[in-house]
């Protein structure tokens, strides 16, 4: 029987923002307190641009017909094996896996043109994720009226 120790937070750090784009650049600055061991610089900048995809999706989509001073909350917490980012939103229910799946569809067609789809870039950077880099991505209901778009990748191969 192997015993595995406790997978302990080297980070565990919440960002609460309201729904406006220009929270980007606060979102960048607080987001470099991740860029250092046991996060590569490429781990990095894939998790920082999933995490303003995400919140540019909430702000967009989600939030699209909500008070523009709804929170959005990020959290990233990062072990020595995990880096894990969860995005909440307070939208309606997405289908984000059948959106996943029709945007994969679109996307291995010859004639798939992404400037034709600009506000679905996130989507499709999130599947390019997920397919080519190993990110485990979800986006789920949580209890009362919060949506977790969660990303997940591991730190040791």
């Amino acid at each position: 029987m192997k015993l595995t120790k406790p997978d302990v937070l080297i980070h565990d750090s919440i960002l609460q923002l309201a729904s406006d784009l220009d929270a980007i650049s606060t979102i960048v600055e607080w987001f470099e307190q991740f860029n250092h061991t046991p996060v590569t610089h490429q781990l990095w900048l894939e998790a920082q641009t999933a995490v303003i995809e995400g919140f540019t999706n909430a702000v967009r989509h989600a939030h699209c017909y909500l008070n523009p001073e709804t929170p959005v909350d990020i959290n990233v917490q990062i072990s020595e094996e995990l880096f894990h980012v969860c995005i909440w939103d307070q939208g309606d229910i997405f289908d984000f896996e059948l959106a996943l799946e029709n945007f994969h569809r679109e996307v291995s067609d010859r004639a798939f043109n992404p400037l034709v789809h600009e506000s679905h870039w996130g989507c499709i950077f999130l599947l390019k994720l997920r397919k080519e880099y190993g990110w485990t991505i979800s986006y789920t209901r949580e209890s009362g009226d919060r949506n977790c778009l969660s990303l997940k990748k591991p730190l040791i191969n």
